[in-house]
């Protein structure tokens, strides 16, 4: 039985592309409670969410990366199994 023949498909992800997919949730998650802050009639220090719009970006790219690596990974893996 060959390696990929016995990849279990319902397992959960692999560890990184987890905490990639939380990061990406949380960095959506802040941009729109900035957002919200931002758009608040009444707000008079937009400091603190505009630079948590900028520490959202971060966030985010930083977790497509960790996507992108995890899929370089796995695509070798496979390359090499085959």
């Amino acid at each position: 039985m060959s390696t990929i023949s016995s990849f279990d498909t319902s397992s959960p992800l692999p560890g990184a592309l987890s905490n990639a997919t939380t990061g990406l949730q949380n960095g959506n998650q802040m941009l729109v409670k900035a957002a919200t802050q931002i758009a608040m009639p009444d707000n008079n220090n937009l400091t603190t969410p505009l630079v948590s719009t900028s520490q959202s970006l971060d966030l985010t790219q930083a977790s497509a990366a960790v996507v992108s690596a995890t899929d370089q990974m796995l695509g070798s893996l496979l390359n090499v199994s085959a």
